[in-house]
This record gives C-alpha cells, sequence and structure tokens, in this order.
C-alpha cells in the first residue's frame, strides 16, 4: 500500500501543480505582449472561460505580478514580474550559454565556430570551436575581425550606432585598396548603409571570407532586451560547402534566436533564413 501510495505521488510530482500550469499560461500571454490586454483577449488566448481567467488575475494581483489600470481596466505586468524579470537577466552570462550551442553546431557540421563581441578596436574573437582541422583560419583568441570584409563585422554594423563604428569604418575604407576585396565589400558610406540594412533585414550576414579566400561564412547576432548587440556568433567554411541549404545555417540562426530570447529580446522571431 505505501509502495502504491510513493508511486501516486511520485506521478503527481511529475504532472506538477495543474494551476500553477494554467497561471504560466496567462502570465506568458502577457508577456509576449506589447501592450496591456483586455480580459476577453486573455482568456481567448488561453482557451478558458473569462470568469475562470479573471480569477487568477486576482491573484497575480495581489502579489504584485500583474497590475490592472483602473482607466482602462486592461491587465499588464506587475512590479514583482519586473523585479523577476530584472534579477534573472543579471544573472544570464550569454557568452557562456553561448560556448555549449556553437560547440556542438560546429562539431555536428565539422565548420569553424566563433563568437566575437565589440571591443575597443573592432569585432573582437572570445571563443573559437575548431572540429575540422581543414578549415583554417589565421585567428586566435582576441584577434581582431575587419567590419567590411567579414560577415561578423557587418552584422555589428548593421545592430551597432553609426557613431560607434563611423572612425573604424572609415580606417577601413581609406586603407581598403591595399586588399583584394569582393564586389560585394562595401566601398563607400552608402554602400555600408545598405549592407547594414540588409543584414538588419535577413536578420544575418553571409559571405565570401575577404581574410581567408576559398572559404565562406554566415554570422548571426545576439541581442538583449534593449535590441543591443550582445555578441555574434559566426560559421565559417569551404566556399563550395556553406550554401543556404546547409542545415548547419539554420541551425546557428536559431540558436542566435533562443540566445537572445534568454537576454530579453522579444523579437528574436524575425531573425530567420529566407
Amino acid at each position: 500500500m505505501a509502495g502504491k501510495a510513493r508511486k501516486g505521488s511520485d506521478l503527481e510530482n511529475r504532472r506538477g501543480v495543474q494551476s500553477i500550469d494554467v497561471g504560466m499560461r496567462i502570465l506568458e500571454v502577457l508577456a509576449a505582449s506589447d501592450e496591456a490586454l483586455p480580459l476577453k483577449t486573455i482568456s481567448d488566448a488561453v482557451g478558458m472561460a473569462a470568469s475562470n481567467v479573471h480569477r487568477y488575475l486576482a491573484s497575480f494581483i495581489r502579489a504584485g505580478l500583474l497590475r490592472q489600470d483602473p482607466a482602462t481596466t486592461r491587465y499588464d505586468l506587475g512590479r514583482l514580474a519586473l523585479r523577476i524579470g530584472l534579477s534573472a537577466l543579471s544573472r544570464i552570462d550569454i557568452l557562456e550559454l553561448a560556448k555549449p550551442e556553437l560547440k556542438r553546431i560546429a562539431h555536428d557540421s565539422g565548420l569553424l565556430g566563433i563568437t566575437s563581441v565589440f571591443g575597443d578596436q573592432g569585432p573582437t574573437v572570445v571563443h573559437i570551436q575548431q572540429p575540422n582541422p581543414s578549415v583554417i583560419l589565421t585567428l586566435a583568441l582576441g584577434s581582431i575581425l575587419p567590419l567590411l570584409r567579414s560577415p561578423s563585422g557587418l552584422v555589428f554594423l548593421a545592430y551597432l550606432p553609426e557613431e560607434t563604428t563611423r572612425s573604424l569604418v572609415e580606417r577601413e575604407l581609406l586603407y581598403g585598396s591595399r586588399y583584394t576585396i569582393s564586389a560585394s565589400t562595401p566601398k563607400s558610406f552608402a554602400e555600408v548603409r545598405r549592407a547594414a540594412a540588409d543584414v538588419r533585414s535577413a536578420g544575418f550576414a553571409s559571405n565570401n571570407v575577404d581574410i581567408s579566400p576559398g572559404l565562406r561564412a554566415v554570422a548571426c547576432p545576439v541581442l538583449d532586451l534593449q535590441k543591443n548587440i550582445v555578441a555574434v556568433l559566426s560559421l565559417t567554411g569551404p566556399d563550395s560547402a556553406l550554401g543556404p541549404e546547409h542545415p548547419a545555417l539554420h541551425d546557428l540562426v536559431a540558436v542566435c534566436r533562443r540566445l537572445s530570447e534568454e537576454a530579453g529580446y522579444r523579437r528574436a522571431s524575425e531573425i530567420a533564413i529566407t
């Protein structure tokens, strides 16, 4: 008898508390919205009667998770929800979260994986995954990537304020004649702005790697709550292999989407390979 009781208790623990599950669905609806919502919209979204949803809302208001505008009667996230969200964000280390993800993609695909952040000198390599020794780049931790001649640089250009990158862009445009560059590499500020707009529209950058002929790379941003760029994850491989149909590209975009959501970005679903 005791064994049956334990078994039933274990099953209940695995199932969780149904009322909390329902409550979480209500909170998720409000968290996904850009504005306060009326009762009917919330009840329709969770598929419950408005009277039942109202009881949950009243409890959440008492707890401080939600608030209700007395003028519009609409519901929105409350002070406790804000405190929980800010506390969670303060504990997230996106670079650490990105490491196992990039390691998995690089291992599965045989492509070179790189994580970079933006430093004083430009895009700076902070993590490298190289499962395939045949993909060789003369990069090391701390290496600076060009803004105009690398997909990672183009992604930073697309999401950083122009005043942040202007001096570096001017320098690369000035000395661009020293390098063999592809036709797609921006050669003026007008072309830089067009390239940045294209990257923002697509959500990622992909082109041949001027700094290492015969290779192609794709790079994707990780964005935070304020839509600031936190890091860029990229994959590099032979130009003949790394085409738009490569599953690793879709995997990379999906990973950057999840990491952006972890960092609080609420429109990461716009990042998609088309």
